[in-house]
């Protein structure tokens, strides 16, 4: 069914309230998890491993998610699997196992595949090739703004007790709500065809490169961040909100990368984001470890950059790919980018123990140089 201009932009602002719920809930429930776990005495990089858990959750979900479409419908299967992480997340609160945790983190991040692959694949497929840019900046946007506040609600509702775990649960919860009056809305996604990872590789090796570099370093910015402030010396309040700071760029910059997407050469911005992305993490260093004033700006120019590089990769799929093809094609991106997330914290917790606490920066830095030094090979070949 075709959409008129008005039906578009309620599907469109029902898929952008949803991600800013999910985001609140993500926001918050990452560092929540890893300061809890540290309290505990948790090792740094079994913490990770518990971070990662929910990155291999979404990679077993994603391929399941055609046929729960194919059976209960878009909007509805979006529905059960954010059932499955609200209650997944209550249970969190009320056991001190490790091992049941895990199991725990698992089922959350199976529970929001199968609202990320269709939300995605969704607004791409109804939205104008010319405001594709602009409008994938608005979801991440959205994403970015709830990630933003989620530690800041952390702050107000504490670490300690069955309290934050609840709020984080509800919003979770909440995220299901947009869905419902736009269910009759969903387009026809083709979702018969399976997402091939090996094959995005093949076909558009910088967009998926992107997402395995974002994915390499994202779990490690909200897990391993506080962490890192705790370990320069600063305040616990403080050390929280780092987040605050990388995800206020997050915010601000999306909108204005998203234009630019739509107006200058992708791929080329690609590469710029990643160039800053190759800065950011030695100049954070410094800058945190001297009680330097340009911190947060610092950190807010290089969390723009790094969430900037999955706005624009995801802008360049929804330009290469169409129908079932986009739908695949989301599908594989999703598991590239969570691929990366499984192997990212552990080896971000390694590397802080390696060279406590710098070895976190070093591996940020690796990560980037890798991704742009593959766009230009990738952009030299093209040529």
């Amino acid at each position: 069914m075709a959409l008129d201009a008005r039906r578009v932009g309620w599907s469109l602002a029902a898929h952008f309230a949803s991600s800013l719920s999910i985001g609140i809930a993500i926001g918050g429930m990452v560092p929540l998890i890893a300061l809890t776990l540290e309290h505990r005495g948790v090792d740094p990089v079994l913490i990770g491993v518990n971070s990662a858990i929910g990155s291999l959750g979404v990679i077993v979900g994603a391929p399941l998610v055609p046929s729960m479409i194919r059976r209960f419908g878009a909007a509805e299967g979006i529905v059960l699997g954010l059932v499955l992480t609200t209650v997944s997340v209550v249970g969190l609160a009320f056991t001190d196992s490790f091992g049941l945790w895990l199991v725990l983190r698992f089922l959350t991040g199976f529970g929001v595949a199968t609202q990320w692959v269709v939300s995605e694949t969704w607004m791409q497929a109804i939205v104008p090739e010319r405001r594709r840019g602009l409008v994938m900046s608005v979801y991440v946007t959205s994403i970015a703004a709830g990630f933003a506040v989620g530690p800041i609600l952390l702050t107000l509702a504490g670490t300690e007790g069955v309290l934050p775990f609840a709020l984080f649960a509800g919003m979770i919860a909440a995220t299901a709500l947009p869905m419902l009056p736009i269910r009759r809305w969903a387009p026809v996604l083709a979702l018969g065809q399976r997402g091939s990872v090996g094959r995005l590789l093949r076909e558009a090796p910088t967009v998926a490169i992107a997402a395995v570099a974002v994915g390499l370093v994202d779990s490690a910015f909200f897990t391993f961040i506080p962490l890192f402030g705790l370990r320069v010396g600063l305040p616990h309040d403080t050390a929280i909100t780092l987040l605050t700071a990388v995800l206020a760029g997050n915010v601000v910059l999306q909108v204005p990368l998203g234009w630019l997407a739509d107006r200058m050469n992708r791929r080329a911005l690609l590469v710029a984001l990643g160039l800053a992305c190759c800065v950011g993490p030695a100049a954070a260093a410094w800058t945190l470890s001297s009680g330097s004033p340009a911190a947060y700006p610092v950190l807010f120019l290089w969390g723009g950059a790094g969430f900037g590089l999955y706005t624009v990769a995801l802008t360049l799929l929804g330009e290469r790919y169409r129908g079932g093809e986009l739908a695949a094609a989301n599908a594989a991106f999703v598991m590239t980018f969570e691929l990366a997330n499984l192997a990212g914290p552990p080896a971000a917790g390694w590397a802080m123990e390696a060279w406590s606490p710098h070895g976190l920066m070093a591996w940020m830095t690796v990560v980037a140089v890798g991704f742009v030094a593959v766009a230009l090979v990738r952009g030299a070949q093209r040529r």
